[in-house]
């Protein structure tokens, strides 16, 4: 019966009784079927409604890209009515100030960079070069932002010139740019555009100017025996021929989130002089001082120009860190060295000044003014890339002598004040990032004086005149990266107010206290506490996290990645405990996890959460959520596998983390860390140190819900080490996420996929914590 005629038959209201009948069996058969639809779509119903509770809400996505729509963060705020509670969009949002570099005659200004992010949606980011007058404190961005754009590694060549790095290049390769400053900044009204010198096929990774501004060293990613104009050459060939075959021969093969396919970061030196333009240009044919040699420097995969190499006080003399990557060795040995080169011969010849030690030697500082003196970083310890870095000078043919002998802290980092009779270092000490100043170098009685002591600085520039005066970046748990002055333990001030805006419109934490305890060995143990942002009124859930390295710290320092500010205020308190094994506690400290990964931080981490609810009553140990990346994701496994302390968490969360100690021992490209850390010994020598503390052997022992994140270019721990681990809680039954990154590596970089990340962990707390 068609639709027509049923209308018909109910608008009539009449029908004779053959009609009835059927109208009656179409009644029943249109009841029976909409029953039956009605329950078919039970389990739709209960699917989704269980997705819409099990599933966290969509994250953001990028907005359209416009490359000339520009805006500060400050302009953003400054327009922002509401206040809002602190989030990792926030954290994104913030600029990020680096690199501050005094005036090298008068020290009256400084130029750093600022990195932004394209607001609001930060899709794409640009970094440029700011100037500041210290007297007016009048600032003025001297390079044009433009989205997808980024200014590096500035160099002031004298008093009116910067040199720097910069894809501005048409061909969008970073190439070497010049900037010639007017007579007066104070009167700048527009952009300042900088003129490129270099024009190269390759891009140019690394920068560094000798103080006569005679010289340049300057690095591109090369085949070892080719020029940087065959590199291309052959780099074209190679990608007609549609070919995708790896070939090795040797380790590594792949290093960091890189596969290592044969370019290397090779140092070119070029004599520089201007023109009738007042512009620099090269006054001789680069050279390339490693040619031939199957090695890198800087070393991958964070070494850069500015820590591994120096010119000397005339310029004639160069030195730079290399790594030994000719052999397989280089994935289980530490060893670095420094080579020094002398500039005035006609062929470059490299002589290993440190080849007797075959532990690292790395960031050589030549003296400022006297030719042959030069001072760099040191271990001891072959093998061990955790071990104390101390103090070495050399002197010319002098013997060589370490300075602070008997000093029981690493060196971070160096650097010569200006008349070189003092040296600048940086030092991690009880988990903030401090700074000492050196005396009387070639005394052994000797004592540094700590001038900076609580927070993380870094980037020292030192004043040309004040020789105590300097400008650096500091951050702390409660503070973004900003430029600081330093005039005086007394007189110390911050010169930069760009997040002011932002930070003003946000609720966080104000408060980051340290707290101790009586840990493993009934050694006291450190942490940190980080008070909801909401206060202490009512009860609050607790994330505790746990750090990796392990050789690491929970330091007092501002984080894009694991920001304690992202969780606290979101309503949760913060618990982090710097282990047995952290760094910034003394060597011995760092030394005691080598053969103990599942038992000293264990049971320090056991009495941290202890002493934590006791010392801080509010938080509710009932609703308490443990996360950790890296080893911290081990120790996620290797708690899941332990009942007396998986028990006291709700859920875990697992970031890169440790599975297999046996499969990871032959997979890592870094062996050193595996065998280092199992005691010395490789898993071939001694299996049982291996299988000692392998979560993997602990998986009927689960039972707690996990969320587990992995990156698909981490080649520190591969990714098959959060599979195994996802599909050992599925095989178990026990709730549990995989939330995969593939073009994440051991980190999470990606803006987007960092918002994604925290989107996902937060939601897989609330729901446990709820």
């Amino acid at each position: 019966m068609s639709a027509t005629d049923t209308d018909y038959l109910i608008r009539d209201g009449t029908a004779d009784p053959e009609t009835k009948s059927k109208l009656k069996k179409f009644a029943i058969l249109s009841v029976i079927f909409l029953l039956g639809v009605a329950i078919g779509s039970i389990p739709v119903y209960v699917y989704f409604t269980h997705r819409s509770h099990s599933n966290p809400p969509n994250p953001p996505t990028p907005s359209a890209w416009n490359s000339s729509d520009y805006q500060s963060n400050s302009d953003y705020y400054e327009k922002l009515v509401t206040m809002d509670y602190f989030n990792q969009t926030h954290n994104l949002r913030l600029d990020r100030l680096s690199s501050p570099c005094l005036h090298p005659s008068d020290g009256q200004s400084v130029i750093y960079l600022r990195k932004q992010y394209h607001m609001p949606d930060l899709n794409g980011s640009t970094t440029t070069l700011h100037w500041m007058d210290l007297q007016t404190n009048q600032t003025k961005q001297l390079t044009q932002p433009i989205w997808g754009i980024e200014d590096q590694q500035l160099f002031w060549i004298d008093a009116k010139t910067i040199v720097f790095l910069s894809n501005r290049a048409i061909s969008g390769l970073t190439q070497i740019f010049q900037l010639n400053l007017p007579e007066s900044l104070l009167n700048l009204r527009d952009y300042l555009e900088p003129i490129q010198i270099t024009d190269y096929p390759l891009d140019i990774d690394n920068l560094l100017v000798n103080r006569q501004g005679t010289r340049l060293a300057f690095s591109c990613q090369v085949y070892s025996n080719l020029t940087i104009e065959e590199t291309n050459y052959r780099m074209k060939n190679e990608s007609k021929t549609g070919e995708n075959v790896y070939k090795f021969d040797k380790l590594f093969i792949r290093h960091w989130d890189q596969f290592m396919l044969g370019r290397r970061h090779h140092p070119f030196i070029v004599s520089l002089q201007r023109n009738s333009k007042n512009i620099f240009e090269f006054s001789s044919k680069p050279q390339d001082v490693l040619f031939g040699i199957d090695s890198d420097s800087p070393t991958r995969p964070f070494g850069d120009a500015k820590a591994q190499w120096s010119f000397s006080a005339s310029g004639n003399s160069f030195a730079y860190t290399r790594q030994h990557d000719e052999t397989s060795t280089v994935a289980w040995s530490t060893n670095l060295d420094i080579y020094t080169v002398d500039l005035t011969a006609m062929n470059y010849i490299s002589v290993c000044v440190t080849c007797d030690n075959i532990a690292a030697d790395t960031d050589p500082r030549y003296s400022p003014v006297e030719e042959h003196v030069l001072v760099y970083r040191a271990q001891s310890v072959p093998g061990y890339e955790s071990d104390q870095f101390k103090i070495k000078l050399i002197n010319g043919s002098n013997p060589r002598m370490t300075i602070l002998n008997d000093w029981d802290r690493s060196v971070n980092g160096l650097v010569w004040a200006k008349d070189g009779q003092s040296l600048f270092i940086e030092v991690g000490e009880e988990a903030e990032n401090v700074i000492y100043k050196l005396s009387a170098l070639t005394s052994t009685s000797t004592t540094p004086l700590r001038l900076l002591s609580t927070g993380s600085s870094r980037d020292i520039s030192i004043h040309p005149l004040n020789l105590d005066m300097f400008v650096y970046t500091y951050d702390s748990i409660t503070e973004p990266s900003n430029i600081y002055l330093f005039s005086s333990p007394i007189s110390i001030r911050s010169l930069t107010t760009h997040n002011e805006k932002l930070l003003s419109k946000v609720r966080m934490s104000k408060v980051a206290e340290k707290f101790s305890f009586f840990g493993a060995k009934n050694e006291t143990v450190w942490g940190w506490h980080i008070p909801p942002a909401n206060g202490t009124n009512q009860k609050a859930p607790l994330a505790f996290l746990i750090h990796g390295g392990p050789q690491n710290s929970w330091y007092n320092a501002w984080s894009y990645r694991w920001n304690y500010q992202a969780f606290s205020s979101q309503g949760y308190a913060v618990i982090a405990i710097n282990f047995h094994g952290s760094d910034s506690y003394g060597q011995n400290f760092t030394d005691s996890i080598t053969g103990e990964y599942g038992t000293l931080p264990f049971e320090d981490l056991q009495l941290g959460l202890t002493a934590a609810l006791k010392q801080f009553s509010y938080i509710d140990g009932n609703r308490s959520i443990a996360l950790g990346a890296s080893y911290g994701g081990y120790m996620i496994n290797w708690i899941a596998g332990h009942p007396e302390m998986s028990q006291r968490f709700r859920a875990l969360v697992n970031h890169d983390g440790l599975f297999d100690m046996r499969a990871m021992a032959y997979s890592t490209e870094e062996l050193w860390f595996a065998e280092h850390d199992a005691g010395n010994v490789t898993q071939f020598q001694n299996p049982e140190a291996y299988e000692k503390f392998n979560p993997v052997n602990y998986v009927a022992n689960w039972t707690q819900p996990m969320l587990v994140i992995h990156g698909g270019h981490d080649y520190r721990v591969p990714d098959a080490q959060g599979i195994s681990t996802f599909t050992a809680l599925q095989r178990r039954g026990i709730p549990s996420r995989l939330l995969y990154l593939p073009n994440e590596n051991h980190w999470t970089v990606n803006p987007f996929n960092s918002i994604v990340w925290y989107h996902e962990v937060l939601h897989w707390m609330n729901q446990w914590t709820s």
